[in-house]
């Protein structure tokens, strides 16, 4: 077995698994290692407070993700050191991508609606079916609260929405609430705008299913230049727009409304 250069820090991640996706990620890397394929396992459990982060961003589109529950783990394709974020079609890649699958991982590169290439998770009986030691992972429920037409958390947890700060900072930014910062006035604008349903950002669908920005604004016929962006990304609460990579697949979940 050779060791690759980020063995120390990939077996670190997948110890942290539950215990049947820890023996198929275990057996998973094996292979990579035996046969000299190299990637990083760069996440696998993800706290609540961190997937809040990632739904308000838009690098995740769910509170009920597979990492929350030890079910999930994120790999890139490296060289040496170097990530390569675009070398998801190498064809040693494709190999561990079909070990994965025949160990029982479904990858997200599969998916059509939400393409995650870094993702693979690990079904098993269901989310949250897995254990840590004896104990099955359960995902954690929000108590639900009758609404009292005054509140906005009230509200988007009878809408059985996520009321978190997280989620309400990403809301407001969709429906034209500047600067959210959760006062009493805001929180009074967001949630007449959701009464009403007046979004000012309305997601846009193509038949475009990539992850190219660019290519997908040319698919709604709409300008794709970076001044355009730049408007795009201020107008879908994205601060500080500079068209780097992340900021263009964070604005181009917002635009698809995921």
């Amino acid at each position: 077995m050779g060791k690759l250069h980020y063995s120390d820090r990939s077996w670190g991640n997948i110890a942290k698994l539950a215990n049947d996706t820890k023996a198929k990620a275990t057996a998973l890397f094996k292979y990579a290692e035996d046969n000299n394929i190299e990637v990083l396992i760069y996440e696998t459990i993800r706290t609540k407070a961190q997937q809040e982060a990632n739904v308000a961003s838009g690098a995740s589109q769910t509170m009920k993700s597979y990492h929350l529950v030890g079910q999930a783990l994120d790999f890139v394709p490296t060289k040496g050191s170097a990530t390569k974020w675009d070398e998801y079609g190498r064809a040693d890649i494709k190999k561990f991508i079909a070990k994965a699958k025949a160990l029982g991982f479904e990858w997200g590169g599969d998916w059509t609606s939400f393409v995650d290439k870094p993702h693979l998770q690990n079904n098993y009986n269901g989310y949250g079916t897995d254990t840590f030691g004896n104990t099955v992972s359960k995902p954690q429920s929000t108590p639900q609260k009758p609404s009292t037409g005054g509140s906005i958390v009230d509200y988007l947890n009878s809408k059985k929405i996520d009321s978190s700060m997280a989620n309400r900072k990403k809301l407001a930014a969709k429906y034209g609430v500047l600067n959210y910062t959760g006062t009493a006035a805001q929180n009074t604008a967001l949630l007449n705008k959701l009464k009403a349903g007046a979004s000012t950002s309305k997601p846009v669908q193509s038949g475009y299913k990539g992850t190219s920005l660019v290519d997908y604004l040319k698919s709604i016929k709409k300008a794709s230049d970076y001044s355009s962006r730049s408007k795009y990304a201020t107008q879908y609460g994205i601060k500080d727009y500079k068209g780097s990579t992340s900021q263009n697949l964070q604005l181009l979940k917002k635009m698809r409304g995921f």
